[in-house]
């Protein structure tokens, strides 16, 4: 699957995430992509609204739920090339 950032304009980007955050003020439009390199599965969606105050923690427990991760299976989520905290 094409990167997000080179299937859509970033004007297309700009557009779809003001309609989305103009709909739901009380959440943070997210998308999330899979490392081109990673064994993990591919995601069914890649496009989430998330609520403003859900921690990083928790917003990774749904997302190894998605992909049916087990436990010893680890999943680094990046935000513009960092690591977040999850606490």
């Amino acid at each position: 699957m094409k990167p997000f950032k080179k299937q859509f304009t970033f004007d297309e980007r700009l557009q779809e995430s003001a309609a989305m955050i103009a709909d739901y003020p009380a959440r943070i439009p997210v998308v999330v992509e899979r490392f081109s390199r990673s064994k993990l599965p591919q995601m069914e969606k890649r496009k989430y609204l998330v609520p403003c105050d859900m921690p990083v923690g928790q917003f990774i427990f749904i997302l190894r739920s998605r992909l049916h991760l087990s436990p010893g299976t680890a999943l680094f989520v990046f935000v513009n090339d960092t690591l977040p905290q999850t606490a």
